[in-house]
């Protein structure tokens, strides 16, 4: 089962939340696309290294949606993991306001004009 890309800005169940070595706790991608954004570079070593990448099972154990994981799973640098996240919670939150993508994550933490 996979959640259409409007599932994805939904939060998650409480037991599926994403606590992480600093202790925030995800809920959402949304919440993840900012907590990365202050991240420090150590902290998000400890959830991406080698073969291992803990965001990536996190969206396919929490989302259904092993195609977004595979993706997720690709990707080690932290800025490039906001940017691909970025797009696609874009689309989806342009699907759900078809008023061009009223809330867009990355514009509100200055990451896209």
């Amino acid at each position: 089962m996979r959640l259409d890309r409007i599932g994805i800005l939904n939060d998650v169940l409480p037991e599926d939340y994403l606590e992480l070595s600093n202790g925030n706790v995800i809920c959402n991608l949304r919440d993840l696309v900012l907590t990365l954004d202050k991240m420090s570079e150590e902290d998000f070593g400890l959830h991406v290294y080698r073969e291992q990448n803990d965001f990536a099972e996190w969206v396919m154990e929490a989302y259904w949606d092993e195609k977004l994981a595979s993706k997720i799973l690709g990707i080690s640098d932290k800025k490039k993991l906001i940017r691909f996240l970025g797009k696609i919670l874009k689309k989806a939150e342009k699907k759900r306001f078809e008023n061009g993508g009223k809330g867009d994550v990355l514009r509100r933490i200055g990451k896209i004009e």
